[in-house]
């Protein structure tokens, strides 16, 4: 094992922040183009078809997930390389394997090779992140500033994929098809931010690694029993993210008795987006920066309430007959749920980054579950979830939040009553 640097900070605060800030505007770049990518994607499909192209709903699906499917596949084993190999090189080189793949999508219109194009993004994204996120560690080991710069890694994340997302339709409109260059072009000044901002950091693993030592890491017990809390965090956010909308969407009344289905679209259905996305975004903030103040668990506990208290204001404006009080104070009760459960997923991904310190020399599989534990979530939520929701639309979402709800805090306090952490 030949160390690159000293695992953790470089020495002075002032250099702790500004490899920090290197890594996280990297992390923005990167997301940004591929919000701008996601969002693209779709409008590119569109014009093949309107140009007399065979391109089917089951083809759309095959494209969009064979990127996931290749991140989550991929992200602990490019952890684990980024282990051997050094984690400042996966970070420069993977955004631009990226830009490769984005500068194909303009000269095919076969779904097979946009397929093939889509998973090599799913290969980018699985070098970046988890390089990245083992970099963060190494850099704040021992720091009590590793919560607020976790924080601020989903921060950059949450934002530079919707600003990618909302910004992505006006970008087509202006440019078509030459928007994969510009994109590419954010691929690569992420790979320049990356090779000529951050100092080298961490360890360098020489010797072989088998599968025992995975199988050690997987068998922890502190990561085995955290896993069901986040993945049921995470299980909300993606149902959330893919049902919400399109519930709140379409003609008014369209099921009796549950007033929030349908009959918001436009502008009426953004501005109660953007205001949840703030409080959402300022809960990032606050509760990484309180991370590092005391135990990791305490947060999350809060998160838990949060989500409980999301979940229930959700549940009274779908039926607002039955409303304690006024409307607007019920929606700020909601928008205080999304403040507290915000909280949850900066922390656990310090709590990580903490386990990964049991295991100096597979940082980056540790951090790579990352990518594993977002995904499963997520699919879990926008699958499981979507039978409650095609069964109780507005009511089975907040029946299903709160479900996992119970999960997360159960986890969560079983780890408080066994470790102090």
């Amino acid at each position: 094992m030949i160390p690159a640097t000293a695992a953790g900070p470089t020495g002075k605060p002032t250099q702790l922040f500004r490899a920090a800030a290197a890594g996280l505007f990297g992390t923005l770049l990167l997301r940004l183009a591929g919000g701008l990518a996601t969002s693209a994607l779709g409008l590119y499909l569109r014009s093949l078809e309107t140009q007399g192209a065979p391109i089917s709903a089951i083809s759309v699906g095959l494209v969009a997930t064979a990127y996931y499917f290749t991140e989550l596949v991929l992200s602990p084993v490019m952890g684990a390389l980024s282990d051997r190999w050094g984690r400042k090189g996966f970070m420069a080189a993977a955004p631009l394997v990226g830009a490769v793949a984005l500068l194909l999508y303009p000269l095919t219109s076969a779904i097979p090779v946009l397929m093939l194009v889509r998973v090599l993004e799913g290969v980018s994204a699985a070098g970046a992140v988890p390089a990245t996120l083992g970099y963060l560690s190494d850099l704040t080991e021992g720091s009590r500033e590793r919560g607020r710069i976790m924080g601020l890694f989903e921060i950059v994340t949450l934002v530079g994929l919707a600003g990618g997302i909302i910004s992505g339709p006006l970008l087509w409109a202006a440019l078509g098809s030459s928007i994969y260059a510009v994109l590419a072009g954010l691929y690569v000044l992420g790979a320049l931010v990356y090779a000529s901002l951050l100092p080298p950091m961490g360890v360098v693993i020489r010797g072989r690694r088998s599968w025992r030592d995975f199988q050690r890491i997987l068998s922890s017990p502190r990561l085995v029993r955290f896993v069901p809390g986040w993945v049921a965090v995470n299980a909300i956010l993606g149902l959330w993210t893919v049902h919400l909308q399109n519930q709140l969407s379409g003609p008014a009344g369209r099921v009796p008795g549950q007033a929030l289905v349908g009959g918001l679209n436009g502008a009426a259905l953004s501005k109660p987006f953007a205001f949840f996305l703030t409080a959402f975004l300022l809960g990032l903030y606050v509760w990484a920066a309180r991370s590092g103040l005391g135990r990791r668990t305490t947060p999350m506990l809060w998160a838990g309430g949060g989500v409980f208290l999301a979940a229930g204001s959700l549940a009274l404006l779908n039926h607002p007959n039955f409303l304690p009080l006024p409307g607007p104070l019920v929606f700020v009760g909601l928008l205080i749920g999304g403040f507290f459960m915000a909280g949850f997923t900066p922390v656990a991904l310090a709590y990580l980054a903490d386990i990964s310190g049991d295991f100096p020399k597979d940082r980056g599989v540790v951090v790579g579950l990352y990518s594993v534990f977002l995904a499963l979530g997520q699919l879990l939520g926008g699958n499981l979830g979507a039978v409650f929701v095609n069964a109780w639309h507005i009511d089975g979402l907040s029946l299903f939040t709160g479900l996992c709800a119970v999960i997360a805090v159960s986890v969560v306090l079983g780890i408080r009553r066994l470790s102090t952490d």
